[in-house]
């Protein structure tokens, strides 16, 4: 399952996860407990859900620029904190990214690097 990984230091990475632990992949990515906020119908940002209460965290660029770009309003204040991944939605599943994605990324200014493996 292709994903893309956003870290807090601008970096934006397709990888590659087993798509039978994915959960498990997806927890590893983002440091623990999964929270997931809808960005279309068919792509969800997913993030660590108690970052922001870790000391030390840090908040995410990018995310925050996406949320902003696909005009989904945080209350005043509120960020994302920590690594997140973009994954692709199908009803109920999370599934590799769409093609597109990494097209809207490059457009809003982001270069994203390859890894084979999560």
């Amino acid at each position: 399952m292709k994903v893309i990984k956003l870290s807090t230091d601008g970096t934006v990475e397709q990888l590659t996860i087993d798509d039978e632990h994915k959960l498990t992949a997806l927890q590893q990515l983002v440091g623990g407990y999964v929270q997931a906020i809808s960005l279309t119908e068919n792509v969800d940002l997913v993030m660590h859900e108690e970052e922001k209460f870790i000391r030390g965290h840090k908040a995410n660029p990018v995310a925050g620029r996406l949320l902003h770009h696909f005009d989904i309003a945080l209350t005043p204040g509120d960020y994302i904190a920590g690594d997140a991944v973009l994954v692709g939605v199908d009803g109920p599943d999370w599934i590799s990214v769409p093609d597109s994605t990494p097209g809207t990324l490059e457009f809003l200014g982001f270069q994203i690097t390859q890894k084979d493996d999560a």
